[in-house]
């Protein structure tokens, strides 16, 4: 009788017992859930990584510095309330500075080297709430996310780089762009503040840089509409001036030269009279300030004396042969083999790989087929004979792993850097006179494109020195920058130049933000017991508490199982 009576209390106890075990686990579950959430969007973490490579050796590898977020504070973060404030008064919804990280959360963080930019932005996004929005796009499975910030339709945009938007501005990054490398490319420091904050204030000005087209030597300006475009979506406002008679703007960080007829005034110029302004001079002063050049010559392009001898001064030597009678004849480029046409006038170019110029494309390379890039009717671009040629030769020990040349140039003080960045195939020539006059060998490749560099190194601090070059980009095709090519999906010429208008852009750089050096990653063993902070406590108290409502709740079951 006592046994029967007691079956349905024990099974009940079973019931209870179970259904209790159950909702402990689930309450479990749950506050691990709810604690990686509250920890993730309050970023509850303790940093326990210094660097010894800075000024102060506190100073932690994921969380920002105090000097960091001040920049933002003082220079960012009024721009955008003021933006605000008057999209407001206007009826409109407000704006947030926007970090687009173009992978999912969970393989962002996987990545080092993007996990660190990750921190950085979110540390931002916590700061500045209002102001900064941190996003995860998956644009493998949804591209069209990310179709607005490209170039044109046959741009790229990769899982590993980074968006950073603020109204109608935006700047498309790879995360290579955050770090500091050697002379072997290694990365071997996080200089994401710097670069960040740089971005943040170039977005968030009220005016953006100038890109002045020059006018009055015969330019077809009718033909480059697009490259117009292109150069006002790379972050540019873009003017027409002529150089004779009116002065480059204040804000001007770049000139460009298209498919120029008629030569600059200066000295060596019949047309130039005392009293008229030179020309190049004006050219000259302006990239001593650090800023960038563009010339689009083609194998149509007279002989322009004085232009050119200030262009040799750079390196750069537009291709000429010359017949008994003294004259002169431009180096076509002919490739029967790499060609887009039928005799070869259509070359297609092939990527340098290594050197300085490679880091312009270095991106649109990482693919594994990288875009066909055309340089129609394409005149040979060599380097001058005043500037000493180098060859670097394959040497794994220093991190060297292929061949390449450069010319280099010293006088006066002043250091400047020539570079190929698309050369030809072996298979391809030149010609001059209507006949061919030089054949390309797997050594001595003709030169479609060429970047010169003169180099400015700037002390911030005792401990940081940056480098404000001068750039002048050189392209042997007009043709290169046509509407037709740069409308066409079929070709990489509009990402060549928008990596090329990247490249040279100068950008305002914030002192006093050193890098973070990672070759030595030591953590902080320095014991603290007193001084615990909020995220310390707050991760304390959501450990233990599952630990003791199970203790809690098993001790009262057994006490109730035992005495009842």
């Amino acid at each position: 009788m006592n046994n029967q009576s007691n079956t349905p209390r024990r099974g009940t106890r079973r019931v209870v017992g179970v259904a209790v075990t159950v909702a402990v686990i689930a309450a479990v579950l749950a506050l691990n859930v709810l604690f990686s959430f509250v920890a993730d969007r309050f970023m509850w973490q303790v940093d326990s990584t210094v660097t010894k490579y800075t000024s102060r050796p506190e100073v932690s590898m994921y969380t920002p510095t105090e000097e960091f977020m001040e920049v933002v504070r003082d220079y960012a973060i009024p721009m955008v309330r003021e933006m605000n404030a008057q999209r407001e008064a206007k009826g409109e919804e407000p704006i947030t500075i926007n970090v687009k990280f173009c992978s999912e959360r969970d393989k962002v963080y996987a990545v080092d080297k993007l996990r660190l930019v990750q921190y950085t932005a979110l540390a931002l996004q916590k700061e500045f709430p209002d102001a900064v929005k941190v996003e995860y796009l998956n644009i493998e499975k949804n591209p069209s996310q990310v179709q607005k910030y490209k170039a044109t339709s046959s741009s790229n945009i990769y899982a590993h780089q980074i968006i950073f938007e603020f109204g109608t501005e935006y700047r498309v990054c790879s995360y290579d762009y955050f770090y500091l490398k050697n002379d072997a490319g290694e990365q071997w420091a996080y200089n994401g503040e710097q670069k960040i904050a740089s971005l943040l204030m170039a977005l968030t000005r009220a005016e953006s840089p100038i890109a002045a087209f020059i006018t009055n030597h015969g330019e077809a300006m009718e033909n480059c509409e697009s490259l117009r475009n292109l150069v006002h979506r790379a972050g540019f406002d873009v003017v027409t001036i002529d150089l004779s008679r009116d002065e480059i703007p204040a804000d001007c960080r770049l000139l460009i030269s298209y498919d120029p007829q008629a030569d600059f005034l200066g000295m060596g110029n019949p047309a130039f009279v005392e009293g008229d302004q030179s020309e190049i001079d004006k050219l000259d002063k302006f990239l001593d300030k650090a800023y960038s050049f563009m010339l689009f010559v083609d194998a149509d392009t007279p002989e322009l004396p004085v232009l050119e001898e200030y262009m040799e001064e750079w390196g750069i030597t537009v291709g000429r042969a010359e017949n008994a009678e003294g004259e002169l004849d431009n180096l076509l480029i002919r490739d029967q083999q790499s060609k887009l046409d039928k005799d070869g006038y259509i070359p297609m170019a092939e990527y340098v790989t290594a050197g300085g110029g490679a880091s312009i494309t270095e991106d649109m390379r990482k693919v594994a087929y990288p875009a066909k890039v055309v340089f129609p009717n394409a005149v040979a671009i060599t380097m001058s004979d005043s500037y000493k040629k180098t060859h670097v030769v394959p040497d794994d020990t220093n991190g060297v792993t292929e061949a390449y040349t450069y010319g280099s140039y010293y006088r006066n003080g002043v250091s400047r850097y020539f570079h190929d960045v698309f050369k030809t195939s072996a298979s391809a020539a030149v010609e001059a006179f209507g006949k061919q006059y030089q054949v390309a060998t797997d050594l001595n490749r003709f030169n479609f494109m060429t970047l010169s560099i003169e180099s400015r190194t700037v002390m911030e601090t005792n401990y940081l020195s940056t480098q404000e070059p001068s750039y002048v980009a050189v392209f042997g095709s007009t043709e290169f920058a046509s509407d037709t090519v740069l409308d066409s999906a079929a070709y990489g010429n509009a990402d060549v130049l928008t990596a090329t208008l990247r490249h040279m852009g100068r950008e305002v750089m914030p002192a006093d933000l050193e890098f973070k050096a990672f070759k030595i990653f030591e953590v902080d063993t320095d014991v603290q017991p007193v001084n615990l902070g909020t995220e310390v406590l707050n991760t304390a108290l959501m450990t233990l508490l599952p630990i003791a409502l199970c203790t809690i709740i098993g001790v009262v079951i057994g006490v109730k199982r035992k005495y009842r």
